[in-house]
């Protein structure tokens, strides 16, 4: 008998949709000679013949995997995938409930769908416990369509990989620093060491607004360094691993902050002394603090001497003598590009550190600490314009500090 009904209004409901007749498309309406039961039974019919919209069920299928990962709900997780990523979401799962993960997204920059199979690159966002700001880091994922809809075949970074996809780290909060650690690598002096280092920088960085909280990986080793931030220059300690997206425009200000952490060498740092292990901290942490406000044509030879100054690294007697001949000596010029120093090695790069500790101790003995702030933060002014390099170097330094590029160098040597 329902059936009967069904297929009758179904019927008017076809004839009702034929014909001519130029005039705008009426709103369905329920027919008045049927129960309300058979329109229900009509409309769910009518829903269930449209085409499902692939798109719309990846992105479904991507709120479920991060809630499930977030909740670390290792069944849940494993369910959003299929064949070998399985066994990667459960380790995954496991591993982050020892880092706290939290506020989960993952957002679609491009898809493409063929037939049963899709890939897709989207921002994987997520936050720690404990630090004021998310990280967002690039993935690429495989799609597959199966008989119980959409699953993850593969999902893997597409610039640096997650903590928990290189070991099963461990997270230990102070009041101004949040410190993941491997497997092995202990805590206890690390932690002490940074939390000094915060605030040192808190009172030595004159009307800065820092982090509440400093994100820092301790790793065991360079192997496992490289996995996290790349290659890694030889005898290098710490890092400051900060990702950012610059606004359009000469200044080249920061627009976004992506990714805000610092690594430790930890095999590296132990075996230092311990003015220079703190030293190292205090310099990478003044980094990591900074990154955020600066700009994309601050040289490298600010960017470097402010860390150099911050953590009492005074290179200018060593600048002065290499400017006599007793060593290779490095032209504020040639370090004035932003990076450019890590492109140097040996002799060279060692040369342009102490031009750049040189220069910082000269201008504050010039202008002041605040008047070396005042330096680094006017590279972000957009009405001072110029490319990145000595020309913008020279034409900032003049306007801040009534200094030429060429009498800071005769300063120092």
């Amino acid at each position: 008998m329902t059936r009967r009904v069904l297929l009758a209004g179904l019927a008017a409901l076809a004839m009702a949709g034929c014909g001519g007749g130029g005039g705008e498309p009426e709103e369905p309406r329920e027919d008045p000679g049927l129960s309300r039961e058979a329109q229900q039974a009509i409309d769910e019919l009518d829903a269930n013949a449209r085409p499902r919209d692939a798109a719309d069920d990846i992105e479904q299928l991507l709120r479920e995997r991060a809630t499930a990962l977030e909740a670390e709900d290792i069944l849940a997780l494993e369910a959003t995938a299929t064949g070998r990523q399985r066994a990667g979401d459960r380790r995954s799962a496991r591993r982050g409930k020892q880092l706290l993960i939290e506020r989960i997204r993952y957002a679609v920059d491009d898809l493409q769908i063929d037939g049963a199979a899709a890939t897709a690159r989207v921002g994987m966002s997520y936050r720690v416990r404990g630090m004021p700001r998310p990280f967002v880091t690039p993935r690429k994922l495989t799609l597959r369509r199966e008989s119980v809809g959409w699953r993850v075949a593969a999902d893997k970074p597409a610039g640096e990989p997650l903590p928990w996809e290189i070991a099963a780290f461990r997270a230990t909060r102070t009041p101004h620093v949040v410190l993941l650690t491997p497997p092995g690598v202990g805590a206890g002096a690390l932690r002490r060491g940074l939390e000094r280092a915060y605030r040192d920088i808190r009172r030595d960085l004159p009307g800065r607004a820092l982090p509440r909280r400093v994100l820092v990986v301790a790793t065991a080793g360079a192997p496992m360094t490289e996995q996290l931030s790349g290659r890694l220059a030889r005898g290098v300690v710490a890092i400051a691993n900060v990702s950012v997206a610059y606004r359009p425009g000469p200044a080249r200000e920061v627009g976004r902050v992506l990714a805000q952490r610092m690594i430790v060498v930890h095999d590296r740092w132990r075996r230092l002394p311990p003015a220079e292990r703190q030293s190292t901290l205090v310099h990478e942490m003044t980094h990591t603090a900074l990154d955020p406000d600066t700009s994309g044509r601050t040289p490298a030879w600010l960017a470097e001497g402010v860390a150099m100054y911050v953590s009492g690294d005074d290179r200018t007697a060593e600048a002065a003598a290499r400017a006599g001949g007793l060593g290779p000596a490095m032209k504020l010029d040639q370090v004035s590009r932003p990076g450019s120093i890590f492109r140097l090695s040996g002799r060279a790069q060692g040369a342009a550190y102490a031009a750049a500790s040189a220069a910082a101790y000269a201008i504050v003995a010039h202008a002041g600490t605040k008047g070396l702030f005042r330096l680094y933060d006017a590279f972000n002014d957009p009405a001072i314009p110029g490319r990145p390099g000595a020309r913008t170097a020279d034409r900032v330094l003049r306007k801040t500090l009534k200094l030429s590029l060429a009498e800071l160098q005769a300063a120092i040597g």
